[in-house]
């Protein structure tokens, strides 16, 4: 009885990378929408701290309108408290699409080009793997810095106290760092937001040609299987698919 290799194909374990990549990006993309969105309810809870801080200058009941500024700012920490979770859950997606992009490239190096189909699928796959691991490691940084200044907003925002309220300039200071801090906070998110999107695309477009590559490299060992003793042609897949751009 003929001894049946377990061995997978590199091909197909470049396949499972791939796949493990798009799945990692579309999970960070996610999380960067959260991400975005909390930021915004950020900034609409500092507004709504600066209206109070403008009326308390404006009005007689000026205490009043300085502890509904100090409430805002305390809702404005509650916003922030959010992200660091966020930000740590991001980091890990992007950090496994990373490692997967880095396994998909060390597996399509190793792999035996010389069927030309399959030569084909690898020569289209390897640089849109290479693209994709490069927006992926810029996205990284942007994410980090954006929780910085996501935390710098929320520990300008705990530096009004209750006896900080008799003293106006300290709550308009506080304002003024927190805002400065998520407006960067925001802009690093819209750019995260962008990156994160050609992340994406490059991780969509890398899974139609890994399928095809699959498929083909299934079709090869269903034939090796059906004719162990056949000619070596008869393990090259149908015709189509990434056959077609065989020179």
């Amino acid at each position: 009885m003929p001894v049946v290799t377990t061995s997978v194909p590199r091909e197909l374990e470049a396949v499972d990378a791939v796949f493990a990549a798009e799945q990692a990006v579309q999970r960070a993309r996610r999380v960067v929408e959260e991400f975005g969105e909390v930021v915004t309810s950020a900034l609409r809870v500092l507004d709504d701290a600066e209206l109070d801080s403008a009326k308390s200058r404006l009005s007689d009941r000026g205490g009043f309108y300085l502890e509904a500024a100090a409430e805002h700012l305390g809702r404005l920490q509650t916003r922030c408290n959010e992200l660091p979770n966020l930000a740590t859950e991001l980091d890990t997606h992007l950090g496994r699409a990373a490692a997967a992009v880095d396994e998909a490239r060390a597996r399509l190096a190793d792999v035996d080009t010389s069927d030309p189909a399959l030569a084909a699928g690898v020569e289209q796959l390897q640089p849109r793997v290479a693209i994709l691991g490069e927006v992926v490691n810029l996205a990284r940084p942007i994410a980090r810095l954006a929780s910085e200044h996501v935390e710098s907003a929320r520990q300008a925002s705990r530096e009004v106290t209750a006896p900080g309220l008799l003293e106006p300039q300290t709550l308009e200071r506080s304002l003024r760092a927190a805002g400065s801090q998520l407006d960067r906070a925001d802009e690093d998110v819209r750019l995260l937001e962008t990156v994160v999107e050609r992340a994406a695309s490059q991780a969509h477009e890398s899974v139609g040609i890994a399928t095809e590559i699959s498929d083909n490299a299934r079709a090869r060992m269903d034939a090796h299987r059906d004719h162990p003793g056949g000619h070596p042609a008869s393990h090259s897949p149908a015709a189509g698919g990434l056959s077609a751009d065989t020179r």
